[in-house]
C-alpha cells in the first residue's frame, strides 16, 4: 500500500510540476542524455553508443550518462566520462534542458524521469532481437492493466511511452517484433551498438561495467588450451527464478566434472531477474559472471554459447561460432511464460537439447570433434535479423540522429 501511495504521489507531482516544466524550460539543442537499465547501469546499447560519441567528440554535442547508482557514477568519473547523478537539482536542470534522451530499457521512466524528460526527443535502442512477445504484444503484460483505472495509471506513469525513434535491426524484426510491441513515431533499422565489440578488441572503456575478474579467468583458461562455453539462459515470468535448478535440469557439480575431464570452462551468466543459489567457489571449471554486468566484452572470447529463449544468440551470430539450445522447459515456457513469435525449431540455428546428458554429449562433439551442422542456418538467421553486418553500428545511428535531430 505504501509503495502504491508513493507511485501515485510521484505521478501526481510529475504531471502537476515536472511535465509543465519540461515545456517551459528552453531546450539546449545539442544536449543529449543517456540512461541505462535498472538504476542506470552502464551496459548494453546505450553504453556503446555513449562511448562511441565520447571518443568521436562531435562538434557542439554535449553528452551525459545519467545514473542513480553512485558506483556507476564513480566508475565513469574515474575514466573521465561525463556522468550525472540523479536525483540532484543540477541533474534535474540538465534533464529539463536536454533535447534528446537515449535509452535501451523500460526502467528509465522510474522516479519522475519520464515526466522531467517529457518534451525530449526520445530514442529507444532496446536491448535485443526477440523470439517472444514483448510489451503491448505480450498478453501476460496487458493482463496487469485490465481495468480502466489501471490503464489510466499506467499511461500516466509513462509505462508505454511514445518514442520518436525506435531501433530495429531488420525489416523482419520491424514487422514481427517491434511494430506490434511499441508505439514509435518512426522505426529506424541499423545494427546494435553493443555488437561493435565483435569488430575490435575491447578497450578499457568497454570494460567499465563488465566483470573484469571473470574475463581474466577466461583468458587464463584459454591460454591453457581450455575451450570456453557461456551458459546464458533468459528469465521466466513464472516460477521462483531458479526453476532450472529446482527441476534438476542441470546438475552443476556434474557439469564441473565434465569440464574438468574435457578441458572446458563453463561461464554462467544468469539473467538479473533470476536467482541461482550455488557456491561456485567449490567448482574449478564452472564460474559465474556477475548477473547485472555487461557480458558483451566477453563474447568474442567464447567458443560456444548455450542458451534457451534469450536474444543473446542473435548477437553471437557475429562470432559465427556454434550455439546449442537448452529449452528443457519448452512446453511450460510457451504455455505459461511467453508466446513465441516464430517457430522455435526454425529460428534457432543450433541443436536442441532437453537433458544434461544430451547437452554435454552435444557440446563435446562440437568442440572436440568439430561437428557443426548449422553454419548455413546461422547465416540464414543472420541475414534475416541484421540489415547491417559490417560493424560501425554506433556510427550509422549517430549519422542518422545527427541529420534528423541536430540539423532540424
Amino acid at each position: 500500500m505504501i509503495k502504491k501511495a508513493i507511485i501515485f504521489l510521484q505521478v501526481f507531482i510529475g504531471w502537476l510540476l515536472a511535465v509543465p516544466l519540461s515545456f517551459l524550460v528552453p531546450k539546449q539543442k545539442n544536449l543529449w542524455l543517456f540512461i541505462g537499465g535498472g538504476n542506470g547501469q552502464f551496459r548494453d546499447n546505450v553504453k556503446y553508443l555513449f562511448l562511441y560519441l565520447h571518443k568521436q567528440k562531435p562538434a557542439d554535442l554535449t553528452l551525459y550518462f545519467l545514473t542513480e547508482n553512485s558506483q556507476t557514477r564513480d566508475d565513469l568519473n574515474a575514466k573521465g566520462l561525463p556522468v550525472i547523478l540523479y536525483p540532484r537539482m543540477t541533474t534535474v536542470f540538465k534533464m529539463l534542458r536536454a533535447s534528446v534522451v537515449i535509452v535501451d530499457n523500460l526502467t528509465w521512466i522510474w522516479n519522475l524521469k519520464y515526466h522531467l524528460l517529457f518534451d525530449c526527443c526520445k530514442v529507444q535502442l532496446w536491448h535485443g532481437c526477440s523470439i517472444k512477445s514483448l510489451e503491448l504484444d505480450n498478453p501476460n503484460e496487458l493482463k496487469k492493466f485490465n481495468t480502466w483505472w489501471k490503464r489510466i495509471a499506467v499511461n500516466a506513469s509513462g509505462r508505454f511511452p511514445k518514442y520518436d525513434f525506435l531501433l530495429s535491426t531488420s525489416s523482419l524484426n520491424t514487422e514481427k517484433i517491434f511494430l506490434p510491441a511499441f508505439r514509435p513515431k518512426k522505426i529506424i533499422e541499423f545494427g546494435y551498438p553493443r555488437n561493435d565489440v565483435f569488430f575490435r578488441q575491447p578497450d578499457d572503456l568497454d570494460l567499465i561495467g563488465a566483470d573484469q575478474a571473470c574475463i581474466d579467468i577466461v583468458r587464463s583458461y584459454t591460454k591453457k588450451n581450455h575451450k570456453t562455453v557461456l551458459y546464458a539462459p533468459t528469465f521466466r515470468d513464472t516460477g521462483s527464478g531458479n526453476d532450472f535448478i529446482e527441476k534438476e535440469a542441470l546438475d552443476i557439480d556434474k557439469l564441473n566434472r565434465f569440464g574438468q575431464a574435457n578441458r572446458m570452462l563453463f561461464v554462467f551468466k544468469i539473467h538479473p531477474f533470476r536467482k541461482l543459489e550455488y557456491d561456485f567457489r567449490k567448482a574449478d571449471n564452472v564460474i559465474r559472471y556477475a548477473d547485472a554486468d555487461d557480458v558483451y566484452p566477453l563474447l568474442p572470447s567464447i567458443d560456444l554459447l548455450i542458451t534457451d529463449y534469450s536474444s543473446i544468440f542473435f548477437d553471437f551470430l557475429f562470432a559465427d561460432r556454434p550455439i546449442v539450445f537448452f529449452p528443457y522447459d519448452y512446453e511450460k515456457y510457451i504455455s505459461k511464460d511467453r508466446r513465441l513469435k516464430y517457430d522455435y525449431a526454425w529460428i534457432t540455428p543450433g541443436p536442441k537439447c532437453y537433458t544434461q546428458d544430451q547437452l554435454q554429449e552435444t557440446v563435446g562433439r562440437i568442440l572436440y570433434q568439430g561437428e557443426d551442422h548449422f553454419s548455413l542456418k546461422r547465416k540464414e538467421i543472420m541475414d534475416l535479423s541484421f540489415k547491417q553486418q559490417e560493424g560501425n553500428f554506433s556510427g550509422h545511428i549517430f549519422d542518422f540522429l545527427n541529420n534528423d535531430v541536430l540539423n532540424r
